[in-house]
Order: structure tokens, then sequence, then C-alpha cells
């Protein structure tokens, strides 16, 4: 006989599919910093990213004990106040300071292509949260690059603000920022600590930044670094501060979105400071870097699909689940995910362009407590009641 065409098989198939993959939490903190570090051990590469993630790995920065270098002191404060991953990427000393700026922020080499300074740092293979240069970054055309480099890659930059008066450092303030350029993301820190060195056996002046990447690592990518204990034994400018004073210098430099170190009743000098250069809540920036890193990393397992209704709700279905797990845990107080009604038209899906939106909350950090008191007759005149 004739073969049967709609003959399939005579007995069992099993085909078993997978329900979507869980996207999972929003990760920790992961810094990369550039700088000097003169007599670091040979295994170090330069203009390389090297990992840190340990006081043992932190002393190759310097096996001499000399504590050479910006990069000696930044990162043994970091790893004192939290264990995060630290990349360093060294640089060469120039012949002047100039020299040295001009090797922090690199670029690509001419010939070889290979990346410098702080380009070198786009190859560490974590997701960076926060980037910062101690002791170079105090001015304009340095904290440009910066603010740049972070923008592209989703990371929180921590800058140092000029060694000047309060004054003189609100109108540097002024003459950066600008979301647009990156600045949103860039907490800039006004006077320097002191912090003891084994090396010179006293008390020595860290870049602003220094103690402040330590602080802003400590916590959550979406809670404020600000209020934060550090371990500063004195700063080189005191700065007035009373928690009652809308007027003291403290208060200024907040105003204009620079951060401080100053003394509290916590104890020690804390970092005082919740916004950013332009006003922004920092927090708010590392909150929405890490949902942004999240779903990047997510859609790539789900690009070239076809745009099947059933494929499309499951990746709605999938991104509310997992926001409400945001929820859940209080990173926010609440959010929802849906198709946009209006920009998924018939000509953008015929291009394979779909539109996910995703609305979420934010927390807002503690920065000005209001105590209303009030004195009432009515009190008085109950506790007479019960007295005559």
């Amino acid at each position: 006989m004739a073969e049967v065409l709609n003959f399939e098989h005579n007995g069992i198939t099993v085909n078993a599919t997978e329900s979507p993959e869980a996207m999972g939490g929003l990760g920790d903190n992961v810094i990369g910093l550039v700088g000097t570090a003169p007599n670091a051990h040979a295994s170090i590469p330069k203009n390389a990213p090297f990992r840190i993630n340990s006081f043992t790995t932190q002393a190759l920065l310097d096996p001499s004990g000399a504590e050479a270098g910006t990069l000696f002191q930044a990162v043994y404060q970091i790893l004192k106040v939290v264990k995060v991953p630290v990349y360093v990427v060294i640089v060469e000393e120039g012949a002047t300071p100039a020299d040295t700026i001009n090797n922090v922020i690199g670029g690509n080499e001419p010939v070889t292509g290979r990346k410098l300074g702080l380009a070198a740092l786009s190859s560490v293979p974590e997701d960076l949260t926060i980037i910062g240069a101690p002791g170079f970054t105090g001015s304009k055309a340095v904290a440009g690059e910066f603010a740049s480099f972070g923008k592209r890659i989703k990371a929180r930059v921590v800058l140092d603000g000029k060694d000047a008066a309060v004054a003189d450092q609100v109108t540097y303030s002024g003459e950066l920022g600008g979301a647009d350029l990156g600045f949103d993301r860039c907490l800039l820190v006004h006077n320097m600590p002191s912090v003891y060195s084994k090396a010179a056996k006293k008390n020595v002046f860290l870049a602003p930044s220094s103690l402040a990447i330590a602080a802003l690592a400590k916590v959550k990518q979406w809670e404020s670094p600000g209020n934060q204990v550090t371990f500063a034994e004195d700063v080189s400018r005191v700065v007035e501060y009373n928690i009652l004073d809308t007027s003291t210098e403290g208060d200024l430099l907040n105003r204009y979105g620079v951060s401080y170190y100053a003394r509290t009743i916590l104890g020690g000098f804390s970092l005082l400071g919740n916004r950013s250069i332009t006003g922004k809540f920092i927090s708010y920036i590392g909150l929405e870097d890490a949902i942004s890193r999240k779903l990047v990393k997510a859609g790539q397992k789900a690009m070239a699909h076809n745009l099947t209704k059933s494929f499309m709700d499951q990746e709605v279905k999938r991104i509310n689940d997992w926001l409400q797990t945001l929820v859940a845990d209080e990173t926010i107080p609440g959010g929802s995910v849906y198709l946009h009604p209006e920009l998924n038209s018939v000509e953008k899906y015929k291009n394979g362009t779909w539109f996910i939106v995703i609305d979420y909350g934010r927390y807002a950090p503690n920065e000005h407590m209001v105590y209303q008191l009030n004195a009432r007759d009515e009190i008085i005149e109950q506790f007479l009641e019960d007295v005559l």
C-alpha cells in the first residue's frame, strides 16, 4: 500500500517545557578605582583591572609597607568598612601631576587599541556600581570624564571636591552638573578626612572621596550613604553642622549638592549628604541602575524569540512577578508591568519592536524630620477634671 502521509508515530512522545527563569536579586555593590601604586607587586598588571576582595590581596598594592600611591589607603579604608569586590586599575605616576592625571583619564592606546586608565574599567567582568579615583577627581575636566563613563556603564561616581572654603566649594559645584552629562549620578565630597597611617606613624589626610566610597558601598544601592559614621579621625576643614539650624555651612553645602564630613552626636565624623550634584537623591540613581542592569540581563535571554501573544504575556508576567519581590522586601513601595497601550503599533511590531512599561515607586531617604509640638488646653482641662 502507499505510505500513510498523516501517520506520525505508533508510540509515546514526552515533551517537557520549563517555566520562565527567575530573575533573582538586584545584586551587591562592586567598586572600580583608578589610581597609583608605585610599589605594587609585580603580579598586578598596569592599566588592567585587578580584583581585590581581602586584606591579603590589598597588601599587594605595596608589599614594602610604605603605603605609596593613592590606592593603598583607599582600598584599605573600604575593606575596613565593607567586604565587597574592589577592582583597581593602576596607572603610572607621570613626571608631573598633569601627566598623572592624563594617565588616570586614559583612553585607547593608538597602536594596540588597549584600554588605559579609566577606560580599562570597561573590561571588568562584574557590573561596577561605584567608581572613583581618590586624589584625581577634584577638577571639572576629570569629573566630567568620570561622570560620562559612569553614565555609560550605569555606575555611581564619587568625586573629590576642591580643597577650598565652603563658599568656593559651592561655586565649584555650580560649575558642574547636568543630568544629560552624567552628573546626576555624582556624589561630590567637600573636605579631606584623616586616618592613621602605619607607614607615617601618624594621621594622614586622604582625598575627600576615599571614605565616602566606603560609606556608599556599605549600604544597598537603593539606600542613602548619608549619616554613615566613618573612620575619619579629623578633617582638613571643619564644617559647621547643627541638625536644627538651616543657616550652617553644612546646610549650605547640602543645598548645593555637596556632601561633607562633620561631627555628630553619633560620635566621630559622619558623612552628611543624600544627594548628587544635581540635587537628585543618590539612592534613586542606585535603584534605577540596579533595575536597569537586571532587565538588561534578563532581556538578553529573550532576544530573537517570535513575538507571539504567549511570549509577550509571559515576559510581562515574569517581570511583574520579579517586581513584586522587590515590593515584598521593601526595596520599592510598589510597581506594575504592562504593555504600552499607544507605542505598541502595527508598524513598530512589524519592525520587531515592542514596549513594556514598568511603573515603580521609590523610597525617599529620611532627610528632613518635622516634629509638630502642640500645647493643648483640652489636655489640661481633662487633667483638672480628673483632679477636682
